[in-house]
């Protein structure tokens, strides 16, 4: 049978350290789902890009503002997003881990330099409740939810090529 002590050490261990470890298991939990589903919700990002430009080339096809427009992978998890000109723009989009990065230029007219002036917004993978992967805007209080990788996408052709 145990001491009177280490029963009493156990219980304060149990009492105090709970609910750090309940929060170490959750974390556990979640950076797993992350890592599965993550890796999914970038690849449908990548194909909701290819077709939402795809469908702005088309509808710009003719037009003296129609420019060549590229979604290029150059790697399974980046993704490059250019245009030359009016608006011209150089984006490339990355995931890492739990992030997903969006390196941008982006101008008026005809095609500037890339290397100036980039900047950059951030998208932070999260968990639901029902263990569903959402991200959100890394920064911002609070950062805007994007539930399907097709509400991203959409988000990120707009920014890009809105004026």
């Amino acid at each position: 049978m145990a001491k009177e002590w280490v029963e009493g050490l156990a219980k304060e261990i149990r009492e105090k350290h709970r609910a750090a470890a309940e929060e170490y298991g959750r974390a556990q939990h979640y950076a797993g789902i992350v890592a599965k589903q993550g890796n999914e919700f970038f690849l449908a990002l990548t194909a909701s890009l290819r077709a939402d430009v795809d469908a702005l080339r088309s509808q710009l096809q003719g037009d003296v503002t129609g420019t060549e427009t590229l979604v290029d992978s150059t790697r399974p998890d980046e993704v490059r997003i250019t245009r030359a000109g009016f608006p011209w723009v150089d984006a490339r989009l990355t995931h890492r881990e739990d992030t997903i990065t969006l390196d941008y230029a982006k101008g008026r007219g005809a095609e500037g330099d890339p290397g100036l002036d980039r900047q950059s917004r951030s998208f932070a993978f999260q968990v639901a409740a029902n263990d569903a992967v959402y991200v959100q805007d890394a920064f911002g209080e609070p950062g805007r939810r994007y539930e399907s990788p097709g509400d991203l996408a959409r988000e990120i052709v707009e920014f890009l090529f809105r004026a």
